[in-house]
């Protein structure tokens, strides 16, 4: 779970060997670091539930501290934005981590082992740089713009055929069948992690997912992993996600609903069977 990227090229599992390379290894080892951590805390704390619902534990909080301290340490001129500390966005800085410390929280508190790291690297607004660690399942997925997506080292991509079956798979949230209504052949899967979610779509395992209620720092990583490894994700509206708007915004309280499929002729098949509940 430590591999640098490079060690990844030498294994002859990919070429990243770019401009991006040093950022990427700056997150692969920060997330592996992060994610040994939270393995060794794992059902040791009890959640507690934040003003807008949502649960923390006392892990969440430490590692986005650990995040935020290394990356103002390494990167002093950098920007952060993270779920449990600096949830506004600074327009005017360049570069912006964006950092969910466990995604997965209720999962994590209650013993499941489906959570994760995520730290995605943002450019003006726009994802460069994506890494999503989930330890106890034992899959790291990264992501370089216009380089491709990996899981564990290895090249991943999306599905590529154009046919929806009763075999295959639709990745949700809990929220996802309270605000729509989904007629679709696929087998829903509900695995409790939002950026869990998405990289089972950038590697082929799902054809498509819903999420109702994610924030920028579920997905933000996750995104980049989609669409490096020849995915789409859209808004309802059906809008690009990134990059950010150039203006300076608080996302502690803006969810994002998300669709995600793995080429454009499942995207359409997935929106044309979702309506939206009315009561």
């Amino acid at each position: 779970m430590t591999a640098k990227v490079a060690d990844y090229a030498a294994d002859g599992h990919n070429e990243v060997m770019s401009h991006w390379t040093p950022y990427l290894d700056f997150a692969v080892a920060l997330a592996a670091e992060c994610s040994q951590y939270a393995v060794s805390q794992f059902r040791c704390h009890p959640a507690e539930r934040k003003d807008d619902g949502s649960l923390v534990t006392a892990t969440d909080r430490a590692i986005d501290r650990l995040i935020s301290e290394r990356i103002g340490h390494i990167y002093p001129g950098h920007a952060v934005l993270s779920e449990e500390q600096t949830t506004r966005y600074d327009a005017d800085a360049e570069f912006t981590w964006v950092i969910d410390p466990i995604d997965g929280t209720t999962n994590f508190a209650r013993g499941l082992p489906v959570w994760g790291v995520s730290i995605a690297l943002l450019q003006h607004g726009q994802p460069v740089v994506g890494v999503v660690d989930f330890p106890l399942v034992g899959e790291q997925f990264t992501a370089v713009a216009a380089e491709g997506a990996w899981r564990s080292g290895d090249a991943i991509h999306t599905y590529t055929g154009d046919a929806i079956g009763d075999e295959q798979l639709l990745m949700k949230c809990t929220r996802t069948d309270r605000r729509l209504r989904i007629n679709t052949k696929l087998k829903t899967r509900i695995c409790g992690s939002a950026a869990y979610h998405l990289c089972k779509v950038a590697d082929g395992t799902a054809l498509a997912g819903i999420e109702a209620t994610p924030k920028v720092w579920d997905f933000a990583a996750a995104w980049l992993i989609i669409v490096a490894a020849g995915g789409v994700i859209t808004d309802w509206q059906q809008r690009p996600i990134f990059p950010l708007p150039a203006v300076s915004q608080e996302y502690g309280a803006a969810p994002t609903p998300l669709f995600v499929a793995a080429n454009p002729a499942i995207m359409g098949q997935l929106l044309a069977g979702v309506t939206v509940r009315t009561a």
